[in-house]
């Protein structure tokens, strides 16, 4: 019983030693602390490490966190040629191995000098330390990272349009229930698209390749703030316009006037068009097709 007792003991502490502890050096001079050890060898020069990231100030204020971006972060260890030019983190990615976690702290001014290449804010202190937590869940070559790189492609594409579905469901349902507020009777194309005819042109309406001559005034459906408007006729090749525009101009005929009640996933989406229109706004244009070519 003894003889297990100690083995038992050995045991878990030549683990707990391999699982946490050490330190390690990067090319560059950072001290790099191990908090769970890995396994295999450390990337080498073309392939791909998969990492999630937090770093934070000395007030445990976090400044990024990937891990709650929908996908890993995939960075390429450089060849040794690049070593004497990498004075910034990025010098860790040299001492990583597969299911490593690891910290590693620099100077904010050493940060943005070497790894962010911009300025330090105002607001921050050159000597405050950052501190970075790296865990790394894979080592790829190429091949691997290429693949992955496009699956996560797919599925982030795949995301957009399942949440531009939902956004446009809930675009059209605000859109209506404005209309009947405002007791407007609006045409409804099966795009989402709502529109009210105030003037009949004439003839043939453009394409999406024409480029059309327009008279325009946009405002947000909201509170009907004006964000932008045209003092004379502009000319703007369509298809380099928001969908709205691409689905609603090709209705109207040289001549014609309308007002456009376009969707936000028509319009500039989830991200809109800072600073004058907000994440997923509703958008009313009241136009004019001057003319098309």
């Amino acid at each position: 019983m003894r003889i297990s007792l100690i083995a038992f003991l050995a045991l878990f502490l030549l683990n707990s030693c391999s699982q946490s502890g050490g330190s390690r050096k990067t090319p560059n001079g950072l001290e790099v602390k191990v908090l769970k050890e890995g396994s295999g060898s450390y990337a080498a020069p073309g392939q791909f490490v998969v990492l999630s990231m937090v770093y934070k100030d000395s007030k445990d204020s976090v400044w990024a966190d990937t891990r709650k971006r929908e996908f890993p972060v995939i960075v390429p260890v450089g060849d040794t040629s690049l070593i004497k030019m990498e004075k910034g983190v990025e010098s860790v990615f040299r001492v990583i191995k597969k299911n490593d976690s690891i910290q590693v702290q620099v100077d904010a001014k050493s940060l943005f000098d070497n790894t962010f290449r911009q300025p330090l804010p105002p607001n921050v202190k050159p000597d405050e330390k950052i501190t970075f937590l790296i865990s790394c869940s894979n080592v790829l070559n190429q091949n691997q990272a290429d693949s992955m790189m496009m699956e996560a492609q797919r599925q982030r594409q795949e995301s957009m349009m399942k949440n531009a579905e939902k956004q446009l469901a809930l675009d059209t349902v605000a859109i209506d229930a404005y209309l009947a507020t405002k007791k407007i009777v609006a045409i409804k194309d099966p795009s989402g698209l709502r529109y009210v005819i105030t003037k009949k042109g004439s003839g043939a309406g453009p394409s999406v390749e024409s480029t059309v001559k327009v008279n325009y005034k946009g405002m947000l459906m909201t509170n009907g703030e004006i964000f932008d408007q045209s003092s004379s006729p502009i000319e703007y090749p369509l298809s380099n316009l928001i969908r709205g525009w691409q689905i609603g101009f090709p209705l109207l005929s040289r001549g014609a006037k309308a007002t456009l009640y376009i969707p936000s996933s028509l319009g500039y989406g989830a991200a809109g068009s800072p600073p004058v229109i907000p994440p997923d706004s509703n958008l009313i244009f009241e136009v004019e097709l001057v003319d098309f070519k």
